[in-house]
């Protein structure tokens, strides 16, 4: 008898099993080619040179982009499966995007292909902006800051100094920029990060318990102009400058005692988000609310804020959640269902 069977009735029970373990596996084959086409993954940055189009990056090499304003979104092939943890683009063509294990990638071609750059240190490089297709900053771990000036086929240490993350940087035109992370250290450039000066940050050995003590963990910062600047981070903290950094003051926004990974400012708008929130401001910081989201974040983490135009904004998350408000940050923000 076929298989093995002793008897007629044991050969149909073989068979019927065999079939079953097929459909149960046809049946995950399809689910998960139906899947493919959705993002579960963390997203953590997006970045629009034009109203129109835009790319996301986040966990397992994930690159995404859009070129309706973010209601669509396809996956573009990176060739890695490294986290990148900050993605970058000057304008439709020149893009970069950065994360671990000193992982660098470059497009000059929207995305449609992407080449490894050569990294001069192996760290977890933690966000990158480019203010020009030449000219672009990294920060790193180890308070490295690396620059080029050439669209990348170069990148030099432009700076270092403490053993510590630096984990955001921001410019607000080609001299004035600030990096912000770890223990509250903040470094502010005039020259286009020939030199870059402290102006906050603490970590020290308590004399008293042993331990390490230090300011608090900034996780984003950004440039408004070069005397205004935010910074966000742990505990629902918030700090701002007018005065270039000689001064950071703490700002009350009422946000919760949880981290703040991501900042956005202008003259007339302020967002910050972070864990089941994104808090507003349209007066300068002098009142804030929390506007409505559909379906709501309060279990989910917003990792990234990005603008859109004048008015309208992109939030990118774990999950691989994509928020999208109506022209209008007071409005109701909206998740994308791609």
């Amino acid at each position: 008898m076929h298989m093995g069977a002793k008897n007629p009735k044991e050969f149909v029970f073989r068979q019927s099993i065999t079939i079953l373990l097929v459909g149960i596996l046809l049946g995950s084959w399809v689910y998960d080619a139906q899947s493919v086409q959705k993002v579960y993954d963390d997203l953590f940055s997006a970045s629009f040179p034009n109203e129109r189009e835009g790319w996301a990056s986040g966990r397992w090499g994930c690159i995404l982009y859009t070129e309706d304003g973010g209601k669509t979104w396809a996956r573009q092939k990176t060739e890695t499966d490294v986290t990148l943890s900050s993605v970058s683009f000057v304008d439709s063509k020149n893009g970069w995007a950065v994360g671990d294990m000193g992982m660098i990638i470059h497009t000059k071609d929207g995305g449609k292909t992407w080449e490894k750059q050569k990294s001069p240190v192996p760290f977890r490089h933690m966000k990158v902006q480019f203010i020009s297709p030449t000219k672009g900053w990294i920060v790193s771990e180890q308070s490295h800051i690396l620059y080029t000036e050439d669209g990348g086929k170069n990148w030099t240490i432009q700076f270092k100094a403490r053993d510590i993350i630096l984990k955001s940087i921001s410019f607000c035109d080609p001299l004035h920029g600030w990096a912000a992370g770890e223990y509250g250290y903040i470094y502010y450039t005039r020259n286009g990060g020939k030199t870059w000066e402290k102006q906050a940050g603490r970590y020290e050995l308590s004399e008293k318990t042993g331990e390490m003590e230090g300011g608090n963990f900034l996780f984003d910062v950004m440039a408004v102009n070069p005397q205004a600047a935010w910074a966000v981070g742990i505990d629902g903290y918030v700090i701002r400058t007018g005065d270039s950094g000689k001064t950071w003051q703490e700002v009350a926004t009422g946000a919760p005692k949880t981290q703040l990974f991501a900042v956005n400012a202008d003259r007339n708008i302020i967002l910050v988000a972070g864990n089941g929130a994104i808090l507003m401001s349209s007066d300068d910081g002098k009142s804030w609310r929390i506007p409505e989201f559909k379906p709501s974040v309060i279990y989910d983490w917003i990792y990234g804020i990005t603008r859109l135009s004048s008015e309208a904004f992109l939030t990118v998350g774990s999950g691989g959640a994509i928020y999208i408000n109506e022209g209008n940050p007071r409005n109701s923000w909206k998740r994308v269902n791609y």
